[in-house]
């Protein structure tokens, strides 16, 4: 079996790409029958630093059109919301697969990219009515 490439000089680490994604994320969890599961401790670092602010205020609203709270839910597994996000853009950038300092679990993200589903851990979610935790 072949495997794909690992990464595309469109695949990058940067604050800006964790707050693309954070907006996506948050449009993913308007229509999922649960609360989607933050894996990416990047993606995560980036949300805990805008919370509160208004540029925090400004991404939701261009989102999903209001604000998006945020609260603690550890657990692992796969992911409930890779199929949908697929569906609505397509394959998960390497900022999902990045730790708090950006560095990239290349081995998961090739899993993934291999098509095997992957196994990993959260510890917050979304919510809808605007409780920051």
């Amino acid at each position: 079996m072949a495997m794909l490439e690992t990464s595309s000089p469109t695949d990058h680490v940067t604050p800006e790409a964790a707050r693309t994604e954070l907006a996506r994320f948050f449009t993913i969890a308007e229509t999922a029958e649960r609360a989607p599961e933050m894996f990416s401790a990047y993606i995560d670092a980036e949300w805990h630093r805008l919370l509160g602010t208004p540029e925090y205020e400004t991404l939701c609203r261009q989102a999903v059109g209001h604000g998006v709270g945020h609260r603690p839910d550890a657990g692992s597994g796969t992911p409930s919301w890779i199929a949908a996000y697929h569906e609505r853009f397509g394959r998960l950038p390497a900022v999902w697969f990045a730790a708090a300092d950006g560095s990239v679990d290349t081995a998961l993200r090739r899993d993934y990219l291999n098509g095997v589903p992957f196994v990993t851990a959260w510890d917050c979610t979304p919510t809808t009515n605007d409780e920051d935790d």
